[in-house]
């Protein structure tokens, strides 16, 4: 007989920062080197709603009114169990940080630096998420300005090859893959983009179209971005250093386009490449050089 295990539930606190941009607070945790949302397991007969707050308070001393659910995470430890978290957004109201045997340091963050600062990629997409439904519910400005970024996107899941009777290249996302545009068109609200590139098949392009549709842009579609052209994408992606801009491609073309930055540009990864259908690499540099990079698993739930 299987053993039934406690939830583990947490929440996001954030307030207004002193320019009216959204600020978050992460933990940082010194059993586990981290920085990660307030999170904790339920004791027996509380809910998820109610161990999100006690944990909350615990941990960082703070109240917080919690608001809407943000996305879940689903995940597998090193034990190969398969692990859920849910958060959810909470508005900090009174409290004070006294450092404690779990956490022993807080940080007040705008949502590019908590994007940054994060250990685990699989806690950002509820920070994207945080941002976004503020900035619809409440007219909160996610960020007092948009960062200039490349973002790498892989193309989404598309609809099964054995389901489909047309040309490969008309292959349509499948829902799965729908949902992760979705979410990938929540970026805008904090990246700057002034231009979206994919390449010809139809799957990549749905997978930026909405992206582009938010922000008043079309979708370029660039045979450099094509599978097997990593030359040729290296090309468009030292064409477009600078700005912001969106490249949606194949496994075989990012994951070319990585190890060449890595090698050449220094680029600094804060964890190790991973490419998974729908995700993201955000890309942050200048004109001549990308200096670091960090992963966004993003969800197949939509973050709005």
């Amino acid at each position: 007989m299987s053993e039934t295990k406690p939830g583990t539930y947490g929440a996001l606190p954030w307030r207004t920062g002193s320019k009216g941009a959204l600020e978050v607070l992460l933990i940082h945790r010194p059993r586990h080197g981290d920085w990660s949302i307030p999170k904790g397991k339920a004791e027996p007969g509380e809910s998820g709603r109610e161990c999100a707050r006690r944990e909350l308070r615990e941990e960082t001393g703070f109240d917080c009114r919690l608001g809407a659910e943000l996305p879940s995470i689903r995940y597998e430890d090193s034990k190969k169990r398969t692990k859920t978290i849910r958060y959810w957004a909470a508005a900090a109201e009174s409290g004070h940080f006294t450092a404690n045997r779990e956490v022993d340091a807080v940080r007040w963050l705008s949502l590019p630096a908590a994007l940054r600062t994060v250990t685990e990629p699989r806690d950002r997409p509820a920070i994207i998420a945080l941002g976004t439904q503020l900035q619809m519910q409440l007219g909160v400005r996610p960020v007092s300005v948009r960062e200039t970024m490349l973002l790498l996107v892989r193309g989404a899941k598309a609809t099964d090859r054995s389901e489909w009777k047309h040309p490969d290249h008309s292959r349509p996302l499948a829902e799965e893959g729908e949902k992760a545009a979705q979410s990938l068109a929540s970026l805008g609200s904090m990246f700057k983009i002034e231009r979206v590139f994919s390449s010809p098949l139809i799957r990549c392009i749905e997978t930026v179209a909405e992206l582009a549709r938010r922000e008043s842009l079309e979708v370029e579609r660039s045979e450099h971005l094509a599978e097997g052209r990593i030359k040729a994408a290296m090309g468009l992606v030292a064409q477009t250093r600078g700005t912001g801009t969106v490249l949606c491609t194949h496994e075989d073309v990012l994951s070319g386009v990585m190890a060449h930055l890595i090698h050449h540009d220094r680029t600094i990864l804060d964890k190790r490449f991973r490419v998974r259908k729908g995700s993201a690499w955000v890309l942050t540099g200048d004109n001549t050089r990308y200096h670091s990079a960090y992963y966004i698993p993003l969800p197949t739930t939509g973050l709005l």
